[in-house]
């Protein structure tokens, strides 16, 4: 039986994949009004987690402000079965926040892994432009291991203070995202997550979705009835007095005419308790991939 998603695209043999994308809050020593600090949100965010990838055997995770040892919390949580990739981004190796992608082990091989510096000089650690901050993308190129389905993902923080940083690097993301799909027989899906310190009307958005030439924000090619959550608020902040909540956390695509898209949710960072698990919510896609000629997917 085919099936078909709200795109309205049909294949024989989809794989079903979940993309996350979520600014988890570095762990800092000093926490805001609101904030509790990482020891406290950690078991939280991680059972959140755990929560968004059971019992999807191809889900990729985008996180972003990851110190390393927040690195190393986030992988025990989800487990042996997983990995990730990514450097920090004042080093190059540990230093600094990351931008890792987690993704499932025993599910994808990671055939090629790159972080890239969002300056003029993308392959050794820097800041760019007007940026009060080194800016990072950490991208992989996959591959199913049953199936031998190829995706690309990115993952990414742009700066909050540097204007002209941010639209300077949604020229670069757009330039190197061409680059990691470029050559291929079958353009393989590319995926973008991230922070981007801009709403909507931003010029680093309307960079990277400009029509012909940009990605697309995928939240715009689900149906609204598909869509679950407060489409309109991703930055919550801790709730500290001045701090307006907005959209600035997005999932984009490149090469999406093959795809079904069968869902798009934001959802809650904090509940009764009221505990923010982070000032950002996570931002989920479910999707639907076409499998190589004859190949065929797990129930």
């Amino acid at each position: 039986m085919e099936s078909t998603g709200a795109s309205g695209t049909s294949s024989s043999h989809p794989l079903p994949v979940r993309i996350v994308t979520l600014n988890i809050r570095y762990a800092t020593e000093r926490p805001d009004p609101g904030e509790e600090p990482w020891r406290i949100r950690c078991p939280k965010l991680c059972a959140q987690l755990r929560f968004i990838t059971l019992g999807h055997d191809s889900v990729f995770v985008c996180l972003q402000e990851v110190l390393h040892s927040q690195l190393n919390d986030v992988q025990a949580c989800l487990g042996p079965s997983w990995g990730h990739i990514g450097q920090g981004r004042e080093d190059g190796k540990q230093a600094g926040e990351y931008s890792p992608i987690f993704f499932r082990t025993d599910r994808w091989l990671c055939e090629n892994s790159r972080t890239y510096w969002l300056s003029e000089t993308p392959d050794i650690p820097s800041k760019g432009w007007d940026a009060a901050l080194e800016r990072i993308v950490t991208i992989g190129s996959f591959r199913h291991k049953e199936t031998e389905t190829a995706a690309v993902v990115m993952s990414t923080h742009l700066d909050h203070q540097g204007e002209v940083a941010r639209e300077q690097s949604a020229r670069l993301l757009l330039q190197l995202a061409r680059t990691w799909v470029i050559g291929r027989e079958v353009p393989a899906p590319l995926f973008l997550g991230g922070d981007l310190n801009s709403t909507p009307d931003g010029g680093a958005y309307k960079v990277l979705t400009e029509p012909g030439e940009g990605m697309k924000d995928i939240s715009t090619l689900v149906p609204e009835h598909f869509k679950y959550g407060n489409q309109e608020i991703t930055y919550t902040s801790f709730g500290e007095q001045g701090e307006e909540p907005k959209q600035i956390d997005f999932l984009f695509v490149l090469n999406p005419e093959r795809l079904n898209f069968l869902g798009f949710s934001i959802l809650a960072n904090q509940f009764d308790d009221q505990i923010y698990l982070s000032d950002h919510r996570p931002v989920v896609v479910d999707l639907e991939i076409p499998c190589p000629s004859g190949q065929m997917t797990r129930s």
